[in-house]
């Protein structure tokens, strides 16, 4: 508000401090307002911070209302060192002995050493053949899906770099590389993949030069001109699960048992143990988080809804419908029953109790007893009947929360309400503003036209003093 300075230089009057006072009289419903927006303003934030409240208990709800999560498993090793093993939710729980007798390896031969790797190999044809080889590299059999592949080594790839870039670019099933010592330089031949059906013979056709030290058609040891040294068999992996023989091309076994994966690491001399079950110490982990949000929201709408007998004073949500509601719904999921499991029907048949304040409680050695039947558990919190008498407590409470949080619930009509009730209350005090100023205007014009007048009939006064004085 502008301070009039000139006001009351005429009449004496503290016309700045009648107009003062007579605007803070107006004032007064511009305060009133601001004081509901601000009382508005405080709903509308402890109402976020109850929607956060409710949704990470929605959240804590969802994990134990998922019924995969309630399938995830541990898998406890005797013999580690051997093999590793996986199991997904689709595992059942189980005991395993496995065995490990042989790896799946790809077969590796390699060629006399040669000065360097430029050295001239000679030309000829590389003739590759897919199969199996007996034990020791006996004898082998040819793969009945596979025709040879022939490689033409001309004199531009006759070094033994030039021959490693042809075999390369074959795709013949086999790579090759050129391994330097103290010896020299010698290319080795490897299978692309394990098994013992990717063994490979090599024949060579119209050699020249040292053109036969390429080839493998049978064990040559040491490697010669005449012949490569075969020095790793292809092979299967062989195994027993609980005495059943498997095999597999490569050291992963994958869905022998349903949702397992096991993985050999070396060959053993006797069974080790496996021992797949059912994760209660992380289900156990939720029900603790379940809990822990449970009473985040109670705790904090129990304090925001109390009335304080000493003061004589209300909370902020002291009476609040939306509030009462919620507090409503989360007490009866604690405590109702559901047909969800045959063995547990509430909560605190599990060692879960609703406490005087309002707040859960668990009682550590129930809960683990009731973990030990972890199905039933999994089912008093996750099973879906489409029937709400018979749903899992979880359920029902992930599907309460939605609700309330939804666009058409409970919080959401509340917080919008709150924001149009704020919103009008602005649009009031902005007209009371434009109102006060008309006001205050109005006010100094009447006090400055009472301002000239008065000046002007103290004027008069002094004249006819004066004139009284004179004829005296």
């Amino acid at each position: 508000m502008a301070t009039i300075q000139s006001l009351g230089v005429g009449s004496g009057l503290d016309v700045n401090s009648i107009i003062s006072q007579l605007m803070a009289i107006e004032r007064q419903p511009l305060q009133r307002m601001q004081q509901v927006a601000q009382g508005v303003q405080s709903q509308i934030s402890l109402y976020g911070q109850v929607q956060s409240k409710v949704d990470a208990l929605g959240t804590a709800a969802q994990a134990l209302a998922s019924s995969t999560r309630w399938r995830e498993t541990t898998v406890n090793l005797n013999g580690a060192e051997a093999y590793t093993v996986t199991a997904s939710a689709s595992a059942e729980p189980v005991s395993l002995e496995i065995e490990v007798h042989t790896l799946a390896q790809r077969q590796s031969v390699s060629t006399r050493a040669f000065d360097t790797a430029s050295s001239t190999v000679g030309t000829g044809i590389l003739s590759i053949q897919r199969g199996q080889w007996s034990e020791n590299f006996g004898a082998f059999t040819p793969a009945p899906d596979a025709t040879p592949i022939e490689i033409e080594i001309g004199a531009a790839s006759s070094s033994l770099t030039g021959v490693r870039d042809a075999i390369n670019a074959a795709d013949a099933g086999i790579t090759a590389s050129i391994l330097t010592d103290a010896q020299g330089a010698r290319l080795v031949l490897r299978s692309t993949a394990s098994g013992a059906d990717q063994g490979f013979e090599i024949t060579t056709l119209g050699g020249t030069d040292n053109f036969g030290a390429l080839g493998f058609t049978a064990q040559t040891h040491p490697a010669s001109s005449s012949g490569a040294q075969g020095n790793v068999r292809a092979s299967d992996l062989t195994a027993t699960l609980n005495g059943a023989s498997v095999q597999s091309d490569t050291n992963t076994l994958n869905n022998v048992l349903d949702g397992v994966s096991i993985t050999a690491l070396k060959t053993t001399s006797a069974p080790g143990t496996v021992t797949i079950a059912r994760d209660t110490a992380a289900a156990k982990t939720r029900i603790q988080e379940f809990v822990t949000a449970y009473n985040d929201v109670t705790n904090f709408l129990k304090a925001q809804t109390a009335y304080n007998e000493t003061t004589q004073t209300g909370a902020p949500l002291q009476g609040d419908r939306v509030a009462l509601l919620i507090q409503n719904s989360l007490r009866e999921v604690a405590t109702d029953a559901t047909g969800a499991s045959s063995v547990f029907s509430r909560l605190a048949d599990i060692g879960i109790t609703l406490q005087k304040g309002g707040a859960l409680s668990i009682n550590e050695g129930t809960l683990d007893n009731a973990l030990q039947d972890v199905e039933e558990v999994a089912a008093l919190f996750s099973a879906d009947n489409n029937d709400d008498a018979d749903d899992g407590l979880a359920l029902r409470l992930a599907s309460i929360v939605t609700q309330m949080t939804g666009s058409e619930g409970n919080l959401s009509a509340k917080r919008d309400s709150l924001q149009g009730r704020l919103r009008r209350n602005q649009d009031e005090q902005a007209r009371l503003e434009d109102r006060l100023v008309s006001v205050e205007s109005r006010l100094k014009a009447q006090y400055t036209a009472l301002d000239n007048k008065m000046a002007s009939i103290n004027g008069l006064a002094q004249y006819v003093a004066k004139q009284f004085s004179a004829a005296s």
